[in-house]
């Protein structure tokens, strides 16, 4: 028998429910008597008989899934240097500050010596994209693209959040900025390329600067680290280099990063880089020498020293 349940709220009295006439057919259930357990199980055998509805990703697909997605889809960013004026808009619009980009003097001209991106903090908001002046066009693309674009690159998954961070320009390297012809759309790489490139780099090296940093997180001992003789040893090694540097903002910024810091880009100490923690200390914004979590007592004890020897030295 099929009853209609009782309302408490409205008061609706319970009644007889009759069930339409193709119920039977489409639930395999004939009222009054249940579930056909024939019916259930002739369903699941036929399954076996069926090819696979499911398939092995990525192995066994026809097509790389990249190839299906859409142009507009937005995975990984890449930048295309060859292409790019160094005006900094992508860093400047970034609503979470995840693009860095760092602009030197090498010789008689400025150039970048840095281009990273943490796609581990990327929103994917394409803000950046929308912001950047010179349009690039992509083999393959039907419509035009800029210098810093999306990619339909989306294959984020690592046991090593170090790796997430692309870094475009390699540490000592330095890359002209580009001077655009007006009106043109000067060409670029197929989509995705450079993003592939600099996520196996990433994979590579930044593990291992990870791995190094905690190593001496973990591996040092506060005691032998500030020991007497050792921090004397220490400051006869820093001294000259300090004295090289003077009062020369940059080349104070450049010794606390390669001499201090653990150079990994964490954030634990409230800045999004390490040179952004080392520029506050140089500009007396930031007197606090124990943030550098990675580099543990062994960076707190350099930098301490460091500005030791500055004062001493004016």
């Amino acid at each position: 028998m099929w009853i209609r349940p009782c309302d408490s709220v409205t008061g609706t009295r319970c009644t007889r429910w009759t069930p339409p006439s193709n119920f039977s057919r489409a639930y395999g259930v004939r009222p009054g008597s249940g579930v056909r357990p024939a019916f259930t199980a002739t369903v699941t055998l036929s399954y076996l008989f069926r090819p696979p509805t499911t398939v092995q990703y990525p192995d066994r697909i026809d097509r790389p899934i990249v190839d299906t997605l859409p142009e507009r889809y937005r995975g990984f960013l890449e930048v295309d240097l060859a292409t790019c004026t160094a005006c900094k808009a992508c860093e400047r619009d970034c609503p979470i500050g995840c693009i860095v980009i760092d602009l030197e003097k090498v010789g008689d001209v400025r150039a970048m010596t840095r281009f990273d991106i943490d796609m581990g903090k990327c929103m994917y908001c394409n803000i950046c994209v929308e912001s950047c002046p010179i349009p690039n066009q992509a083999p393959g693309d039907a419509e035009p693209t800029k210098c810093i674009r999306m990619t339909r690159e989306f294959e984020a998954a690592t046991d090593d959040f170090s790796t997430l961070t692309f870094r475009f320009i390699r540490p000592g390297d330095a890359v002209i900025p580009f001077k655009p012809k007006k009106g043109v759309i000067e060409p670029t790489p197929e989509r995705g390329g450079i993003a592939r490139e600099v996520r196996t780099r990433a994979k590579e090296y930044n593990a291992l600067a990870a791995r190094w940093a905690e190593a001496r997180l973990y591996g040092d001992d506060e005691q032998a680290v500030n020991n007497e003789a050792v921090i004397v040893a220490r400051e006869a090694e820093l001294a000259p280099m300090v004295k090289a540097a003077g009062e020369d903002p940059q080349k104070l910024e450049d010794l606390l990063f390669a001499q201090a810091l653990a150079q990994t880009d964490c954030g634990a100490c409230g800045y999004d880089t390490c040179r952004g923690y080392a520029k506050a200390i140089v500009r007396g914004d930031e007197t606090d020498f124990d943030k550098c979590e990675p580099g543990g007592p062994r960076a707190e004890r350099d930098l301490k020293l460091i500005a030791k020897l500055r004062v001493a030295g004016r």
